[in-house]
């Protein structure tokens, strides 16, 4: 019922346990006191526990995160204080506050950890986990431009463009297309190639690894599946996740000559 493992008293209440059988659970070492009020099991999610002892709640990415969305590569523990809360800073922890009252539970519910990514962060990877949010079934289209609303007014356009999107890799690569007008779609499905993760204008298809390695039964499919685009008259341009983050500037020029190439449309026989 409490995900992450930590639960504070009224939770525990809730669930019917007295505080008499608490004291017990704690000195039987099955629950562990992490300030006052709450309490965590050996389970506990260390995010979350460095979060209350902060005297906040897990939010922004790092919550993003927690609720299993596709986050950019980040590091420290988001922590993001109601109001009202006071911030007890820490070893490795990134430290928002909010003016949205702190909620009883030890993470900030899914719709606030997108919001906080929009306030705090680039529109991109508030994008990247709103189309995640989305695409998990988490948040619904417009509840994820509703929580968009907190991006700078200059970006409110990407509220816009907004697609269930499998990964963040494919989302900044589509969001690269989509702001120098080149026309781009999203999981499209193409007959005896099945699904690709975008059609750049009507016949470049794009590719963008998820993960930082790829499997060799991945390769062989993926290999398959280039060939049989190529004899319906594709074009099939793979990136690997080191190439979408490690290596963005370079891959944007790539890009870049392959649109000026004009490779992305059918030319006419």
């Amino acid at each position: 019922m409490f995900p992450a493992g930590i639960y504070s008293s009224a939770q525990l209440r809730e669930e019917g346990l007295t505080r008499h059988r608490v004291d017990r659970l704690v000195r039987d070492g099955s629950l562990t006191r992490v300030t006052s009020g709450w309490y965590a099991s050996a389970e506990a999610d260390p995010a979350v526990v460095s979060a209350i002892k902060a005297g906040g709640r897990l939010g922004c990415l790092s919550g993003c995160a927690l609720h299993g969305l596709w986050v950019p590569p980040q590091s420290g523990t988001h922590v993001v204080f109601g109001a009202g809360a006071t911030a007890r800073r820490g070893p490795g922890l990134v430290l928002h506050p909010d003016s949205a009252p702190q909620p009883r539970g030890a993470v900030w519910p899914v719709w606030d950890c997108v919001r906080h990514v929009a306030r705090r962060h680039d529109p991109e990877s508030a994008v990247i986990v709103a189309e995640s949010a989305i695409n998990l079934r988490l948040l619904t289209v417009d509840d994820a431009r509703q929580a968009l609303a907190a991006l700078p007014v200059r970006h409110a356009r990407l509220q816009e463009r907004l697609a269930p999107a499998q990964s963040g890799s494919e989302t900044r690569v589509r969001l690269f297309f989509a702001s120098r007008h080149v026309p781009v779609t999203a999981q499209h499905h193409i007959d005896g190639v099945g699904w690709v993760d975008l059609l750049v204008g009507d016949r470049l298809i794009v590719e963008c690894d998820s993960h930082a390695h790829h499997g060799e039964t991945n390769y062989e499919n993926d290999r398959r599946r280039d060939l049989a685009a190529r004899d319906r008259g594709y074009t099939t341009v793979r990136l690997s996740y080191q190439q979408i983050w490690l290596h963005w500037p370079a891959t944007q020029q790539s890009l870049i000559r392959e649109i000026r190439a004009r490779r992305h449309i059918r030319r006419a026989r």
